[in-house]
């Protein structure tokens, strides 16, 4: 049996867990996922969480909790700093293997390559071959593995891009089926455009389950991940002064797009405590209120917003958009 390698469902996990995926199980890792967010592990996290965090963050905490009980090896936690050149991560996401060092004081391994795309592909390769060095394999064995990791993540990417969700690309891998690509309502009665990280829109219990709710009133949803990754960036560049936080660009240039699409409204689902959200929340509503005439909610959530809450104003919201289209 290989090596134990756990993987916490939640922040980075919802981009990239098809590249760490196969490149970790390549490599001979005997991999172990934590399971999708409930409440016992948001309580968890809370409890280990120093005060001012994020939801995001916390919920972190609580699947590196769950994982360490399950007496995993080793946690793959790599260091994000930049995964694309003048690009920059939250810097929680930065600090992320020193907080759970921290919390975690009593032998816990973890995995932490440095990502930073601005420095040179040598150096960056060298962080790679550590991981496969540590798993027992050549740096040859460990370039094959990125590579075969590579094409997973292009095939995730144009999955999404399709109109899927990711939890319906983990399904059919689980299947080991071949993938297919559901589409959208054939005739919604309403189209909304959804902006937020990825961590917080894909994980059901960090959104209230807002793209459930909103599907089951017949409301087609999209996703920044479902627009062709070109327009977002020429919608991006159309800013007077680069977004130097990768996510923010993309929710910046998703906006911008959506506003050309006419949606025929836009939700934008953010934490509480989020320190890039405070300003790029600010800026798409303030940008699509010049540009176009679509109404926006803005969901601000946190640990203690109540489901009801949050279920009342995605209703007033919807019904607000079917009586302004019929009128």
């Amino acid at each position: 049996m290989g090596i134990t390698v756990g993987i916490p469902r939640a922040l980075a996990y919802h981009d990239y867990f098809p590249l760490w995926k196969v490149f970790l199980s390549s490599l001979g890792a005997e991999l172990v996922v934590s399971p999708p967010t409930n409440q016992a592990i948001v309580n968890d996290g809370v409890r280990l969480a120093v005060d001012g965090t994020c939801l995001p963050v916390k919920i972190f905490y609580g699947h590196v909790s769950w994982l360490s009980k399950a007496g995993v090896d080793s946690i793959f936690l790599p260091r994000l700093i930049s995964v694309a050149p003048k690009e920059y991560i939250c810097p929680k996401f930065m600090g992320l293997p020193d907080m759970m060092a921290a919390a975690f004081p009593n032998g816990l391994r973890f995995i932490s390559p440095v990502i930073n795309l601005t420095h040179s592909s040598r150096l960056f390769y060298q962080e790679l071959e550590k991981v496969g060095k540590w798993l027992g394999c050549t740096a040859p064995d460990t370039r094959r593995a990125w590579d075969k990791a590579l094409a997973a993540q292009e095939s995730y990417q144009s999955f999404l891009q399709g109109g899927n969700w990711p939890a319906e690309y983990e399904t059919q891998q689980d299947k080991e089926a071949e993938l297919t690509v559901s589409r959208p309502l054939d005739t919604p009665s309403l189209r909304i455009g959804l902006l937020g990280h990825s961590y917080v829109v894909y994980d059901k219990l960090a959104s209230m389950d807002a793209v459930n709710r909103l599907q089951g009133m017949g409301v087609e949803v999209l996703t920044v991940d479902m627009l062709p990754p070109a327009r977002i960036e020429a919608q991006a560049a159309r800013w007077p002064k680069r977004m130097f936080w990768t996510s923010g660009r993309r929710i910046l240039g998703a906006a911008w797009e959506y506003t050309e699409m006419s949606v025929d409204g836009i939700i934008y689902i953010t934490a509480f405590g989020c320190g890039t959200d405070s300003l790029t929340a600010e800026l798409v509503e303030r940008t699509v209120r010049r540009r176009s005439h679509i109404p926006q909610l803005i969901l601000n959530i946190d640990e203690h917003t109540g489901e009801a809450g949050v279920v009342t104003r995605l209703e007033a919201f919807v019904d607000m958009l079917r009586w302004r289209r019929g009128r």
